[in-house]
């Protein structure tokens, strides 16, 4: 098989199974495909640095965290994430540059009977790209985000100069289990002998797992309880080092980064010894500009207080609702939902009960939960329009003026965007 052009890579893609659209039926959990996969290609993930960032929540904004403030320092640093919002390009960057197309040809043209020989998932193919691509670019450092859980994750055959764990709360408690214990159990799998392990605000009983496991691998244990993360409003966080007052100013917006902010410094400082030209300056100018990605409280369009989230699990919809207070009332918001059925829990859905107005659009998508599994919920929610028309109308004469807050699923999102452009080109 060869490829001509992105297009028969975006199609080649769409034809496996994705986690987006099958669960996990479209996952296969056994690493030993992946590792002799990885070997048949030389094992580029032996040759950089790297550090692995896992959890519930906060995943993606650590990493980028981490790689503005690596960057800054003058280190080459590449960044994996998932999923894309957009492109499938967006999963690798490198000092901020998204992967090339002719690179993706590249690789797929190289590695294809390999990538059939182990029948490697759409998580794993990502992941070996990103192996590959930071290899040969010769990164100083790759910040690596675990896809799901840890343990069993296509990213956990690397061996990390740290481990990261953002958050824990229940989340895809089908495949990592229904109690906060097993899901830690589940997310301290990515700890590695005698690597050191940095850990946010946790429960106590997920510390107390990951502590007990950190001890098992002799691995060094930090918090950033000592820090004292706060954040004094919009752009604007503070952290104490050594009883002194760190201020910290930021494109960054909403309150649990200073959590996340917290753990980069934390990280920084563990790493001290082999990455020493991590100044102050260079935290603080870091974090100035940080390529957040796509999504993550983003005000959609200029004039309008529209913004988007992909807050689908209890802990990420209570940082929404902190978010959203920095800007206007909770109360008084209109709720725009589109939810994976998966993703319904009774305590998530009570936390929406909140908004004034509720409306629900179901995405064509195998997982999509539709409108009546999530109206016994939500009650007082209504359809969005699926017509162009009733949508238009909605946006310009309802929307328009009034705090609107877009949210459920990152996969959501390219649909919100196409939404919003077709308003902005009607004004």
């Amino acid at each position: 098989m060869r490829f001509t052009s992105l297009q028969s890579v975006r199609e080649y893609l769409d034809s496996i199974p994705k986690f987006q659209s099958r669960g996990a039926s479209a996952a296969n959990f056994d690493l030993s495909r992946f590792r002799n996969f990885c070997d048949a290609i030389g094992n580029p993930h032996e040759e950089f640095d790297s550090i692995h960032i896992g959890g519930t929540n906060g995943k993606g904004s650590t990493c980028n965290i981490l790689a503005s403030v690596f960057q800054k320092a003058g280190y080459k640093t590449g960044v994996y994430t998932s999923p894309h919002i957009i492109a499938f390009n967006e999963r690798f960057r490198i000092n901020g540059d998204v992967i090339s197309n002719d690179e993706l040809l590249e690789f797929f043209n190289t590695y294809i009977d390999d990538v059939e020989a182990y029948t490697l998932t759409y998580f794993e193919i990502s992941t070996a790209i990103a192996f590959w691509w930071f290899a040969r670019s010769n990164v100083d450092i790759a910040c690596i985000e675990v896809g799901l859980g840890g343990r069993l994750d296509a990213t956990n055959i690397i061996d990390p100069k740290i481990s990261v764990i953002t958050s824990i709360s229940l989340d895809h408690t089908d495949i990592l289990g229904d109690s906060i214990t097993e899901i830690a159990r589940e997310k301290a799998g990515i700890l590695k002998e005698g690597r050191p392990v940095v850990i946010g605000d946790l429960p106590m009983q997920a510390q107390n797992e990951i502590v007990k496991i950190a001890e098992q691998k002799a691995c060094p244990f930090y918090t950033i309880d000592n820090l004292n993360p706060k954040y004094i409003k919009t752009g604007h966080y503070q952290l104490t080092v050594d009883d002194r007052m760190i201020n910290i100013s930021s494109n960054l917006t909403s309150p649990i980064q200073a959590k996340n902010v917290a753990i980069v410094w934390q990280v920084c400082s563990v790493l001290g010894d082999k990455y020493g030209s991590i100044t102050e300056e260079n935290f603080i100018s870091g974090l100035k500009r940080v390529n957040t990605g796509f999504g993550r409280f983003e005000r959609l369009v200029d004039g309008e207080h529209w913004y988007f989230d992909g807050g689908h699990n209890l802990e990420a919809v209570k940082v929404l609702k902190e978010s959203v207070k920095t800007v206007g009332n909770v109360e008084n918001a209109t709720l725009v939902l589109s939810l994976m059925q998966d993703k319904i829990r009774e305590e998530v859905m009570t936390e929406f009960l909140e908004f004034k107005n509720i409306y629900y659009y179901s995405l064509g998508l195998e997982r999509a939960a539709t409108f009546d599994d999530i109206k016994e919920w939500l009650p007082k929610a209504n359809p969005f329009p699926a017509s162009d028309e009733d949508r238009k109308k909605i946006m310009q004469d309802d929307f328009d003026s009034e705090l609107v807050i877009f949210s459920g699923s990152f996969y959501f999102y390219e649909t919100v965007r196409d939404w919003v452009s077709t308003f902005v080109l009607n004004q």
